[in-house]
C-alpha cells in the first residue's frame, strides 16, 4: 500500500469532515513510522498540499474558516454531488430569467417598491456591517407554485437563516421582521465595538420607517 493509499484509509475512519491536523494527526496514531521521517507540521503540510493539488480524487473539501476540512466520499457519491453541483449552476440561469421576467410584468410602484426594499438592506448592511440578505418566503423555482421576485415575497435574513427557513413558511408580519432586524443588530452590537453607538437607534429607526413604507 503507497502513503497516498494509506492517508486515504486512515480518513475512511472518519464519519464526518474533519480538519487537515486532525487527519495528520490519526495519520500517526495508525501509521507511527510516518514521524520518523517528518513531524507532524511537515504531514500536515503535505496533505495540504495534496489536497490543494487535487491529487487525492476521493475527498471533497468543505471551505470552512477558520479551516478547511476534508472527507472521504466514494467515487459514486463524489458524481452524485458534482452532478447536484451542476445542477444549481444552472438554477442561477433559471432565477436570473425568471427575475428579469418579473421585473417587466410589474408596475412602476412594484419596481419603486423593490428598489428601496435592496436599498434598505444594503444601508443596513453597511451602516452596521452585518450581512443582511433578501429571502424569498415563496421559491422562484418551486415545483408547484412559483414565487414571484417581489416584494411581498421578501424578507430580510441573514444568510444561516436563510438557509434554515423553509420554502413557503409564513412570512414574517412588518412586526416581526423589524423585531428580527433589531435582534440581529443588538447581538452584533455586543461584539462590533466599533460601530458608532450614539446612531445606532436614530439610524436604524428611519431605515425600519423606511421598510415599513414598503413592505
Amino acid at each position: 500500500m503507497t502513503k497516498k493509499e494509506q492517508y486515504l484509509e486512515v480518513l475512511k475512519t472518519f464519519n464526518e469532515s474533519v480538519t487537515i491536523l486532525k487527519w495528520a494527526k490519526r495519520v500517526v496514531e495508525m501509521y507511527p513510522t510516518v514521524l520518523e521521517k517528518m513531524t507532524i507540521k511537515e504531514l500536515v503540510s503535505g496533505l495540504s498540499l495534496k489536497v490543494s493539488d487535487g491529487e487525492f480524487s476521493n475527498i471533497l473539501v468543505e471551505n470552512c474558516k477558520p479551516y478547511r476540512r476534508v472527507q472521504y466520499v466514494s467515487t459514486v457519491v463524489k458524481n452524485s454531488l458534482i452532478s447536484k453541483a451542476r445542477v444549481k449552476d444552472i438554477e442561477l440561469i433559471l432565477v436570473e430569467s425568471k427575475v428579469n421576467q418579473d421585473i417587466n410584468k410589474s408596475t412602476e410602484l412594484d419596481r419603486y417598491r423593490l428598489e428601496e426594499f435592496m436599498n434598505i438592506v444594503k444601508q443596513l448592511n453597511r451602516d452596521f456591517k452585518l450581512n443582511f440578505q433578501i429571502h424569498y418566503t415563496h421559491s422562484l423555482l418551486r415545483e408547484n407554485k412559483l414565487g414571484k421576485h417581489h416584494v411581498n415575497n421578501f424578507e430580510v435574513l441573514t444568510e444561516p437563516h436563510s438557509k434554515l427557513k423553509k420554502d413557503a413558511q409564513k412570512r414574517f408580519s412588518i412586526e416581526e421582521q423589524k423585531a428580527y432586524i433589531k435582534r440581529i443588530i443588538s447581538i452584533h452590537l455586543m461584539i462590533r465595538k466599533d460601530i458608532e453607538l450614539d446612531l445606532t437607534d436614530e439610524v436604524l429607526d428611519m431605515l425600519l420607517e423606511r421598510l415599513t413604507k414598503v413592505y
